[in-house]
């Protein structure tokens, strides 16, 4: 998981290895982060007859067991050919009883055995190399003894002599201080240019949420992955350790791993260290020395070891924990009072010197004395907040507030508002950060202890959102309650009615929609409900096909909700755009709108919540356009935020639609799996259900399972509780008649069909069930809508009634249109059935277009994502501001900045510009993105 570039590294080293030249790759990375695992992912799938020759170093410093590792290697060599064979494969062997006594007696040491012992290392490896390939592996270099350093870069240096034979070694670079001697080696070797040196990093979010996949067996909760990812910081072996569960102590075994550095430093070192975790994973000098009563010159003799040891390092004004587990085991490890004491300390000095109010509220609420004082705190920190867009952040501190509210008798009167409000304003900013079932919690206190009727329709609202985002039944219900609970005239009223309007539209019920949007548009009175009920009212009429008409509108809206900053009615403009040209299927501008969306959420701190939401209108939008690699970043990106459940599993089911199309059915089971888990709890609007029934219809079809899918299709198609929506119905009738489904036609024949996406859903339907000959209408149709993948299955159907028909001519042209697409897409179980099809009729398939060369030389072979990131090179942007920008990972920004630059051999990126505006590579800003 996450290592995908190291293995493929080490795969062209091997292969280099392979042909006969020298090949050495080492490998650098803390503790725990994956070495050996990685190590161990690429031996084992090394091809038969590979001889895996493994060493590790002993733990006794760097002046320890001499030679440990290669005595280890010469011992699996015996094992593997016998004494005898090792002595066959080299005439001369005296040197090596040394190592190995099994071998022979050494001959007397004149003072050329050292040297004749390497020569002889060397000649054993050179000719079992020879004979077939080898892979050698050295462990935990970090604890080599001299003569083993100096035994590898012999061998590496001499490489050379044994074609055949790749080197890996692998060490702690956390554990690499200045003076550390594998420090000079590995630079020497690096000087090789056959030697591939890397660090193995960090597990990203999104790596750490599939680890956590793969270990629990099913999705993880967002609560789940946020602590695990947060509290590991991407450490795979941390992981795996924390990944019992939320609060889960550190083990024993992980607890001694972090603190041994610890151990051989001075008393007063570990005071301040374990003051500096009372702190945080970061504190500031100037605050550390306040706190420790230390100047800043004795503070920093005191902690120059810590940075040695890589405890801590320096970061600009203050110094940072190595690892957030390391400060966690230290914190843990303090005795109550001093815990308590330093808190306060902490708090004290924060209050005088001006400090953050978050700071401060931590501090005075981790000592748990002074109970005014950080409510107080507190509360201040909770408006800091807030007006950083730190939701997250804002709610722990209004939880906080909450908690202390029964220990401060004149709580009301010091932060000047109720504790009804507090818990209000806890909902909201719940509602932002993501933490819904929190914020549930919070609302049903709430409205247990409530007796005013326009605050239980505040409250009913926010829980109609709530279950909307949770994926839980009842959320029109509260809505349409806290419609008839708050009065005519007053404030909130538009503000319900336009959210009321918005999920009634989302379930879709039209009807009611509509008449909700007029009646919002009527009471807006402030800009910000008078925009967001305007687009809810152009949103229902486009819906019912007046798309051209209500653009216009939707695009006004969105201009003015930019203008005026209100980034709730920018996202809510973007969402509706972007649904409505997907409907229409007009994919580009639809893609351009969800980006417009997601670049809001950002900016409105709520790129974990809103942001999902618009990553999958991008995705859905990529994925008919079949630029499937760009939606499953997009797709990957949005899920290593850890989204909310009800987005969450819609993504999943677009990622799944992809893994199903490129033949990956355990991904796409498990995908359909978690969506399901999600859907059954009580949401069955078209959108979320009808497309993973597709999935769902088409998985069956994949795993031969046909009867199941006919069952599938059927009970989605006759159950009361589906809204009628002919935009997601007709692909699940289509996916029926695929099945085989029966009685479909009445069903088909009473649905409306609006846009010419549901036309082209239609002519499939009507040519499943009747004849072959009507796939070149249904081919077409998915051609002008510039959807590759429905148009391929449909010209492979087409050429189906052309075989039957004899038409060789007609078959082959087919074929080769559809081979194309199938190609590009990586779509391998589509080109399967082309394939065979083409050898049962007995035609060849011919490329569709020019030849390849002519293929590269237009833009380069450049992909439609990497000409949107040479745009961002242009303009001088980093690997960071590309990913921000298109909503990717760094590390994947990363990988097409590479690719681009191969791609145009350029050397770097003023090369890749200059050769770009040479070649008219670079869109004008009129150009879609």
């Amino acid at each position: 998981m996450g290592r995908s570039e190291e293995l493929a590294m080490l795969g062209e080293a091997c292969a280099q290895a392979r042909e006969g030249s020298p090949a050495a790759v080492l490998i650098g990375g803390e503790a725990g982060v994956g070495k050996s695992r990685l190590v161990d992912e690429f031996t084992g799938g090394l091809p038969g007859g590979t001889l895996v020759l493994l060493g590790g170093c002993v733990e006794l410093g760097t002046n320890g067991l001499a030679f440990a590792p290669f005595t280890a290697v010469l011992r699996a060599l015996v094992r593997e050919l016998g004494v005898a064979g090792v002595a066959d494969v080299h005439g001369k062997v005296r040197e090596l009883g040394r190592l190995l006594p099994v071998l022979g007696p050494p001959g007397d040491d004149d003072g050329l055995a050292r040297a004749r012992l390497f020569e002889e290392y060397l000649a054993v490896l050179a000719d079992v190399a020879e004979r077939r390939p080898v892979v050698l592996v050295i462990e935990d270099m970090h604890w080599a003894d001299r003569s083993s350093r100096e035994l590898l870069g012999f061998l590496v240096h001499n490489q050379h002599a044994m074609p055949g034979l790749l080197m890996v070694t692998t060490h702690r670079s956390d554990q690499l201080d200045r003076s550390h001697p594998l420090r000079r080696l590995l630079a020497e070797l690096d000087r090789s240019a056959w030697v591939r040196r890397f660090e193995l990093g960090r597990l990203s979010r999104a790596e750490v949420i599939g680890r956590l996949r793969g270990l629990l067996g099913r999705e993880p909760d967002a609560e789940l992955s946020e602590e695990i990812f947060r509290r590991s910081a991407g450490n795979p072996l941390f992981v795996e350790a924390l990944s019992a569960g939320t609060g889960a102590p550190v083990p024993e075994s992980i607890r001694d791993l972090l603190l041994a550095p610890l151990e051989h430093l001075p008393d007063g070192t570990r005071r301040v260290v374990r003051a500096a975790a009372v702190g945080g994973v970061r504190v500031g000098h100037a605050l550390l020395s306040a706190v420790t009563g230390l100047g800043d010159a004795a503070l920093a003799d005191v902690l120059r070891p810590v940075v040695a040891s890589n405890l801590l390092r320096v970061e600009e004004d203050g110094y940072v924990f190595h690892h957030a587990l390391i400060r966690e085991v230290l914190y843990d490890d303090l005795l109550p009072g001093e815990r308590t004491s330093l808190h306060v300390r902490y708090a004290d000095v924060l209050d005088s010197g001006g400090g953050a109010a978050v700071e401060s509220a931590y501090h005075w609420y981790a000592a748990k004395r002074r109970p005014g004082k950080a409510l107080a705190a507190s509360w201040r920190a909770a408006a800091e907040t807030s007006a950083s867009l730190a939701h997250a952040e804002q709610m722990q501190m209004l939880l906080q507030v909450l908690e202390l509210w029964d220990l401060v008798p004149d709580a009301a009167e010091r932060i000047a508002t109720s504790r009804a409000d507090v818990v209000e304003r806890a909902v909201r900013a719940g509602m932002a950060a993501g933490a819904g079932a929190r914020s549930m919690d919070l609302v049903a206190g709430a409205l247990a202890e409530n007796r005013d009727p326009v605050r239980a329709g505040r409250l009913l609202a926010c829980r109609g959102e709530l279950r909307a985002a949770l994926g839980q039944p009842g959320d029109l219900a509260d809505l349409r309650e806290a419609a008839r609970l708050i009065p005519d005239g007053h404030e909130l009223r538009a503000s319900v009615l336009n959210t009321l309007a918005g999920r009634l539209l989302a379930v879709p019920r039209e009807e009611e929609g509509r008449t909700v949007a007029r009646a919002a548009v009527a009471a807006a009175g402030d800009p910000e409900s008078k925009i967001i009920a305007a687009i809810n009212l152009a949103y229902a009429q486009a819906r019912a096909g007046d798309v051209d008409g209500q653009l216009p509108h939707l695009v006004a809206a969105r201009t003015m909700a930019g203008r005026i900053g209100d980034h709730g009615a920018l996202m809510h403009a973007c969402r509706c755009e972007a649904d409505v040209l997907q409907g229409a299927g007009r994919y580009e501008p639809a893609a351009a709108a969800a980006r417009h969306g997601l670049r809001a959420a950002a900016e409105a701190g709520l790129a974990r919540t809103s942001g999902p939401v618009h990553a999958g209108n991008l995705a859905e939008a990529l994925i008919a356009l079949g630029r499937w690699d760009e939606a499953t970043e997009t797709i990957d990106h949005a899920l290593g935020q850890s989204p909310p459940p009800n987005p969450h599993a819609y993504l999943l089911v677009l990622r799944g639609t992809i893994a199903l199309a490129r033949g990956d059915l355990d991904r796409a089971r498990t995908c359909a799996r978690y969506a399901r888990e999600v859907f059954t709890g009580g949401t069955s609007y078209a959108q979320d259900h009808l497309l993973l029934v597709r999935l769902e219809i088409d998985l069956r079809l994949a795993q031969d399972r046909r009867p199941d899918a006919v069952r599938l299709a059927e009970r989605a198609l006759s159950g009361d509780e589906i809204e009628p929506s002919p935009r997601y119905l007709w692909p699940v009738i289509e996916a029926g008649a695929r099945a085989g489904a029966t009685g479909l036609d009445g069903k088909a024949a009473a649905l409306p069909v609006v846009g010419p996406v549901q036309h082209a859903h239609r002519l499939a339907f009507t040519a499943e069930t009747a004849s072959l000959g009507q796939w070149d209408g249904v081919a077409a149709a998915w051609g002008d809508l510039h959807q590759p993948y429905p148009q391929a299955w449909a010209l492979l159907r087409a050429a189906e009634a052309a075989a039957e028909a004899g038409d060789r001519a007609l078959t082959r042209s087919h074929l080769s249109r559809a081979a194309a697409h199938a190609d590009r897409l990586a779509a391998h179980p589509l080109r399967t059935r082309i394939d065979r099809l083409a050898r049962l009729s007995r035609v060849s398939l011919t490329p569709a277009g020019g030849s390849p060369a002519d293929a590269a030389q237009e833009g380069f072979g450049l992909t439609p994502r990497e000409r949107d990131v040479l745009d961002l090179i242009a303009d001088g942007r980093t690997n960071r501001q590309i990913a921000a920008e298109l909503f990717i990972s760094i590390k994947t920004a990363g990988n097409h900045v590479s690719s681009i630059l191969a791609k145009l051999g350029a050397a770097g990126r003023v090369q890749a510009a200059a050769i770009a505006h040479r070649h008219r590579l670079i869109r004008t800003d009129g150009d879609a993105r």
